[in-house]
This record gives C-alpha cells, sequence and structure tokens, in this order.
C-alpha cells in the first residue's frame, strides 16, 4: 500500500506540475490566477463539462469506497469464515 501511495503522489504531482508548465507556455504571463479553467469564457460548454466531469470522479470515487468495504468485507466472511 505504501509503495501505490507514493506512486499515486508522484504521478499526480507530475501531473499538476505539466498542467502549469503547459499552460504558462500557452498564456504566458495572461494565465488566469487560481485556476486554469476560469480563464476560459467561451465556449462555455467546455468549463460546464469540465466541472461536471470533475462532479462525476468525485461522485465515483464515493461510490467506489463504498463497493470496496463491502468486497472487503464479503471477502472475509467467506474465506476466513469470521462473522460481523
Amino acid at each position: 500500500v505504501k509503495k501505490a501511495s507514493i506512486s499515486a503522489i508522484v504521478i499526480t504531482t507530475l501531473f499538476y506540475l505539466c498542467c502549469s508548465f503547459f499552460g504558462y507556455a500557452a498564456f504566458g504571463n495572461d494565465i488566469p490566477v487560481g485556476n486554469l479553467l476560469t480563464g476560459f469564457y467561451k465556449p462555455f460548454w467546455l468549463v460546464d463539462f469540465a466541472n461536471a466531469c470533475i462532479v462525476l470522479h468525485l461522485f465515483g470515487g464515493y461510490i467506489a469506497s463504498q463497493y470496496s468495504h463491502l468486497l472487503k468485507k464479503w471477502a472475509i466472511q467467506k474465506y476466513l469464515k469470521i462473522d460481523s
């Protein structure tokens, strides 16, 4: 688990660094402060779609954590014969 956590942190950090470097390369000093997507006002649907994808991603992570808990509980009961 430790290796997976470290690799996830490294990959996420590299992804955000790439976003920041490419954003600065594309916009220079005119880059919007805070969030790269706030600098795009046209097309509106693209910003709305990106925000909807973020919500969907967070919701999917929450649902996956719930199913992971149920799967772990089922595996313990089936293979270790423990009632809980």
